[in-house]
């Protein structure tokens, strides 16, 4: 077992007693106030089952057969191993399905997408899109280009006296088939938060001449942001849409967001497409 430390994590400082990828770790003695306190421990049972979870009244259980069980609530995670997995795999349920819960409970938008800022950008850019439409391709790709991450798989999004911040996993993304690979960035690249400027959807189907961005519509806008969120079941599950609607709404009336299909047969981002993600 990892001893307990503290990493910040999607924005927020995690004491944690599993190593969490991406997560930027903060020297040991630093003066911290930890947000989300994540430990081992029993959890008990009993709550209405929902397919994966167990809805509690004061938490929401998710568990993975065979690996372990998680109690998720505002501010803290606990975890009870209920098999023979590793500590990674342990990992990646937390980072995929736990805390995102946590995160939802908190009363953040939680997004299926990647982030960066490109240099010269005034914040960085959300990068959207179903599975297998290439997120995680376009991060690695922009980060090549001298861009810092933010986020790779699911951004937390927080409303900000000034506008909408994003914030994630900045310390690398996963590329590759199965197994996927995790590709570390160095930590003066990272950025644990930046202002959001500009959603991108990704079109899975390609343009065949070259990149194409059309700008969406208020109300397109926010069904794609609806369409995107990461883990929708759990919000719908804790009663939060009503509330998350507005949230949305505000979040698709601020930025401008845009559908981008990517020119086919092209891996490289184009000159085209590096401008227009830099102005935002």
């Amino acid at each position: 077992m990892t001893a307990p430390q503290t990493c910040i994590a999607h924005g927020l400082m995690v004491r944690t007693c599993v190593t969490i990828p991406g997560a930027t770790a903060v020297q040991p003695g630093s003066a911290t106030t930890v947000d989300v306190d994540i430990t081992w421990g029993e959890i008990a049972e009993g709550g209405e089952m929902v397919g994966p979870y167990r809805l509690q009244p004061d938490a929401l259980v998710f568990e993975s057969a065979g690996v372990a069980r998680y109690r998720c609530r505002a501010t803290s995670i606990v975890i009870a191993r209920t098999g023979e997995a590793g500590d990674e795999v342990i990992a990646g349920f937390l980072v995929a399905t736990a805390l995102p819960a946590t995160l939802w409970m908190r009363g953040d938008i939680v997004l299926h997408g990647a982030a960066a800022q490109l240099p010269g950008a005034s914040g960085a850019v959300a990068i959207l899109g179903p599975s297998g439409s290439g997120k995680s391709t376009v991060l690695g790709r922009l980060v090549e280009s001298g861009a810092r991450p933010v986020a790779d798989d699911s951004i937390r999004v927080t409303r900000t006296a000034s506008g909408f911040e994003a914030s994630g996993l900045a310390g690398g993304y996963f590329l590759g088939g199965e197994p996927r690979v995790f590709h570390t960035v160095p930590a003066e690249t990272r950025l644990a938060a930046a202002p959001l400027i500009a959603i991108a959807v990704l079109d899975p189907r390609r343009s065949a001449e070259r990149a194409d961005f059309r700008r969406m519509e208020a109300l397109d806008a926010v069904q794609a942001l609806l369409g995107n969120r990461h883990r929708p079941r759990i919000p719908r599950l804790l009663g939060l849409e009503p509330a998350l609607l507005d949230r949305f709404g505000a979040l698709a009336r601020a930025l401008p967001a845009r559908h981008w299909a990517r020119r086919e047969g092209v891996l490289d981002l184009e000159r085209c497409e590096i401008d227009l993600l830099t102005a935002g």
